[in-house]
């Protein structure tokens, strides 16, 4: 795998919900930010997904500076008619879980596991 890398997979979890992950490996870096945007983009516009799952244990951001991405990706989602449900899966204590947390980004769901969050995916009350 590159040293940046943005893996999407789309699967589905019930007879109309299609969730897709996005796992992003790397140093965060201005050109990661732009494949991150990028796959995001795609996601939202293959709909009928309507959950996204974006696995950040692979990247690594030591100062959370990747954190406007995910703060715009929940607005561009939640903007979507019907709005896509959007979660992050990332380590605890890490500076960006602190940051979101600290900043009350709790309607951008956070979670420890990938496991997590594919069953509050399957769970009508995530997002």
């Amino acid at each position: 795998m590159p040293p940046e890398a943005v893996l999407t997979t789309v699967g589905t979890t019930g007879p109309a919900t299609a969730v897709a992950e996005i796992a992003v490996h790397g140093s965060w870096s201005h050109r990661l930010g732009l494949d991150v945007t990028a796959a995001l983009r795609d996601c939202f516009a293959d709909r009928p997904s309507s959950i996204i799952i974006i696995d950040l244990h692979g990247m690594e951001d030591d100062d959370a500076a990747s954190l406007p991405l995910w703060l715009a990706a929940r607005r561009a989602a939640n903007a979507l008619r019907p709005p896509v449900r959007l979660a992050l899966c990332l380590p605890t204590a890490t500076i960006l879980q602190i940051r979101l947390r600290r900043i009350g980004a709790h309607r951008l769901p956070l979670y420890t596991t990938m496991t997590e969050a594919r069953a509050a995916a399957a769970s009508p009350s995530v997002g």
